[in-house]
């Protein structure tokens, strides 16, 4: 992976399908809307971006969109918005957004109001990489926190490694901080990019280098959140092999929903050839991080540059097809595989645009209308959807071209009720897109100036129950709503 920027490499992120459901119901402009979490990057760790639970917001009603609340975090903020509903506030039932900034504030926000609830300051390291100028060069948190409703605990993972649980309603420590990093691969040069990913007991915790600079070995790792005790670590590039192998994916690791296996992307090894032994691969694993089979894809088109996947897996299933995969390259194309069958390589690809190296991140997938939606930053220079056919091929519907470059860096979009919802990078525009036409339907240019996203959006947005809620670099949380 080369040097470009942070935000061209792995900002990028978004999420999946229904999730916990709850029995307390809220009228909304006389809609009924089932009170529905968004616990985690894409919603689920399918990582699919879809929420199949709104019903507020749909293709009648999305351009009556406004802002109803701004709130400063204080620092820039790649972390997708995620959202417990009925938490007990000083027992008071209260829907809270969650989120962390490169400065290292950690944040729970009334979803109603934006009134801070409790603030926590995690660790943070100084960097001479310049990806992070927007902080000083000072990282917190890079990757989205991911909420255990079983446990009432938020799981954090600092840039650099440290581990911690606070307790939603409150954000007091249920267990301590704990640094993950083997000391061996810092320097600071290991950091963690993408989400944590909880299934069942355990996390799994991705890892990549700051401003791919060597030495440093991408990892897994797979931590007890019984304990925080280090079960196991996988390495891409090897323990011992050379450097690289980083896994920059705004998700993380990807898990089928039954638990049993799980899903990564890698990037480059400093090999020759760059893909060894799993490098520039993807990867299924065991949950126990054993490699149960790997593919590297057939070369990219002539002139790619980069062909690492800075990207995480999306595991998505249609009505006729085997179980899939899709997996962004960074030389433009996407992959989609059998993922009961991914050493056989590919069953699909396809070329979204010739990107020199910002091609990243991960699409959504609407189970819907059986639709794949790609942020692009390339030729293609906007939002791509894409139809899964009956016989698993695929096929574009549309494409909605935005102003010039606004798109660069792509940030993987997000899909409910019949609409795609995107922002479009340095420009700090949001779109909402008629899944089914392409047809534009709101932006936040259609807003007063100061109910806008400014300094940049490097974070997918979330919606839910209702509300959109976008992170942006002016270090403010946004909520719109009818």
């Amino acid at each position: 992976m080369n040097t470009t920027s942070f935000v061209r490499r792995a900002v990028s992120m978004l999420i999946p399908a229904a999730f916990a459901t709850f029995t307390s119901f809220t009228s909304i402009c006389a809609h009924a809307q089932v009170a529905t979490d968004w616990p985690t990057f894409g919603m689920n760790k399918q990582r699919i971006g879809y929420n199949a639970a709104e019903r507020v917001l749909g293709v009648g009603s999305v351009a009556q969109l406004r802002s109803h609340w701004a709130t400063d975090i204080g620092g820039p903020i790649t972390t997708q918005p995620t959202l417990a509903t009925g938490v007990l506030v000083n027992g008071v039932p209260t829907d809270v957004v969650y989120a962390a900034t490169w400065l290292g504030r950690i944040v729970a926000l009334n979803a109603a109001t934006g009134a801070v609830i409790w603030s926590v300051q995690a660790p943070t390291v100084q960097t001479d990489c310049a990806d992070f100028n927007a902080s000083n060069r000072l990282l917190g948190t890079i990757g989205t926190p991911t909420i255990d409703r079983a446990t009432n605990r938020l799981y954090v993972v600092t840039g650099f490694g440290f581990l911690h649980a606070l307790d939603l309603a409150t954000g007091a420590d249920v267990l301590p901080w704990v640094q993950l990093l083997d000391p061996a691969n810092g320097s600071p040069r290991t950091f963690v990019y993408g989400s944590p990913t909880l299934n069942g007991s355990d996390l799994y915790v991705a890892t990549a280098s700051r401003c791919d600079v060597r030495p440093y070995h991408g990892q897994v790792i797979r931590v007890s959140t019984t304990n925080f005790e280090i079960l196991q670590r996988w390495f891409p590039s090897g323990a011992t092999g050379p450097d690289g192998g980083g896994i920059w994916g705004p998700g993380g690791i990807s898990v089928t929903p039954n638990g049993l296996w799980l899903y990564t992307a890698t990037g480059n090894s400093f090999s020759d050839p760059e893909n060894l032994p799993y490098s520039e691969h993807v990867v299924r694993l065991t949950p126990s991080l054993v490699v149960d089979a790997a593919d590297a894809p057939a070369p990219p088109p002539p002139g790619s540059r980069d062909v690492d996947f800075g990207a995480t897996p999306l595991l998505f299933q249609t009505p006729n097809c085997p179980p899939m995969l899709a997996a962004l390259q960074k030389s433009g194309m996407m992959y989609v595989y059998n993922r009961n069958a991914l050493a056989n390589g590919p069953i699909n690809s396809f070329l979204i645009g010739q990107t020199g190296g910002s091609f990243n991140g991960i699409p959504a997938f609407d189970p819907v209308l059986n639709q794949i939606y790609v942020s692009s930053g390339s030729v293609a220079n906007g939002l791509v959807a894409l139809s899964v056919h009956s016989d698993c091929s695929i096929a574009r519907v549309w494409n909605l071209r935005v102003r010039g470059n606004s798109i660069t860096p792509p940030i993987p979009p997000v899909a409910a009720n019949g609409v795609v919802y995107y922002v479009s990078g340095v420009a700090s525009e949001v779109f909402a897109v008629d899944a089914r036409s392409g047809q534009q339907l709101w932006s936040t240019a259609s807003l007063p100036v100061a109910d806008r996203v400014t300094g940049g959006i490097f974070a997918s947005p979330t919606v839910v129950n209702g509300r959109l809620f976008v992170a942006g670099f002016d270090h403010k949380i946004h909520a719109y709503g009818l």
